[in-house]
């Protein structure tokens, strides 16, 4: 029986053999296990089967997903080369990218040896595919953010590292929240709504709003911080009032507890010197969903601000009412942050 040490040298040694293959060998020894795995047709029994798969959206592109027979969840790779932007009918200019110069130098052998050798499976409708474990694209999107950093991206290659950014921050997202639903014993009670949180409220393309915020809304500020409106028909207000959207309307908008927030940051950036954007995050959000559910929570800010006394009293009201807007381990302090949130 082989011992471990015996299997650490050889392991080392495989290693060191990989690192001196030639791009032209990585390829003939890919396209050899290709073969082997296409010889596996004429034996159904050993070939991994599907038995459910879906459609998982990041943003708004859609990716193949699997299940299979062996409990491995896979993404197949037409659905890998779309994750980091790729054109790509069958998804080989994912295999081609991942091996370009780079991008290759950051990657574990092991990783490159499971993207040169797919996992070929037989779906749902008894076609064949190829695909990779869902951890392989999180593994990839380290290493291309990390090659980022390290400055070993050519330019033409940075957006591999964007797109690898925002698939990591968005399963995360959805991991504490898949997470935290499992130990309450709420899990898939809300299957769908972790999908649908990507797109049912963020506009890909920018929506022209002529005014979103009614009158009243900016008149309950002023009512509450006990400032005079100089000009009612002016819609310049003090700076600080952007804040206050940001605390007041957009952090525990759907309940989502900052998480739409931060979808709204990233598509408009702050751009400007003293923290303006090019666009108001309203014009990011749905018409069909987004913009009716700002719309119904706007009204309720008014309904708690108008019966308010002061500052102190409206928060207290606003928190009983959506006490999951509370910011986490700490109180914020409006007048100290400036940023523009309209």
């Amino acid at each position: 029986m082989e011992s471990d040490l015996t299997k650490d040298i050889g392991s080392a040694g495989g290693n060191a053999r990989a690192a001196k293959l030639t791009s032209e060998q990585r390829s003939n020894i890919a396209k050899a296990a290709a073969r082997a795995r296409w010889a596996k047709l004429k034996d159904p029994d050993r070939m991994p089967e599907a038995m459910s798969d879906g459609v998982l959206k990041i943003g708004d592109i859609p990716l193949d997903v699997y299940r299979l027979n062996d409990e491995r969840r896979l993404i197949s790779k037409k659905g890998m080369a779309a994750a980091l932007g790729l054109k790509s009918e069958g998804g080989n200019a994912f295999m081609r990218t991942m091996t370009r110069k780079g991008i290759r130098s950051g990657l574990p052998e092991k990783l490159v040896e499971r993207i040169e050798n797919p996992i070929h499976f037989k779906g749902l409708t008894h076609d064949f595919v190829d695909g990779y474990s869902v951890e392989d694209l999180i593994e990839v999107c380290d290493a291309l953010i990390v090659a980022k950093n390290e400055g070993r991206l050519h330019t033409s290659q940075v957006f591999l590292a964007l797109q690898a950014e925002l698939i990591v921050r968005s399963c995360a997202k959805l991991g504490i929240i898949a997470l935290v639903d499992e130990a309450v014993g709420y899990v898939d009670k809300r299957k769908d709504e972790y999908r649908q949180l990507f797109q049912s409220f963020i506009a890909e393309e920018v929506q022209q709003w002529s005014d979103e915020y009614p009158s009243k809304f900016f008149d309950m500020i002023y009512a509450l911080y006990g400032l005079r409106r100089k000009d009612p028909k002016s819609s310049r207000h003090p700076q600080f009032f952007g804040h206050f959207i940001r605390k007041f309307v957009y952090f525990p908008l759907a309940h989502s507890r900052g998480g739409i927030l931060e979808l709204l940051d990233e598509k408009n950036p702050v751009i400007y010197a003293g923290g303006s954007r090019r666009y108001k995050l309203y014009q990011f959000l749905t018409d069909e969903v987004g913009i009716d559910a700002l719309r119904q929570h706007l009204w309720q800010v008014i309904g708690i601000g108008s019966a308010a006394r002061d500052r102190v009293q409206f928060e207290r009201a606003f928190y009983r009412a959506f006490p999951e807007a509370v910011p986490f381990g700490h109180q914020w302090d409006m007048l100290n942050d400036l940023g523009d949130g309209t």
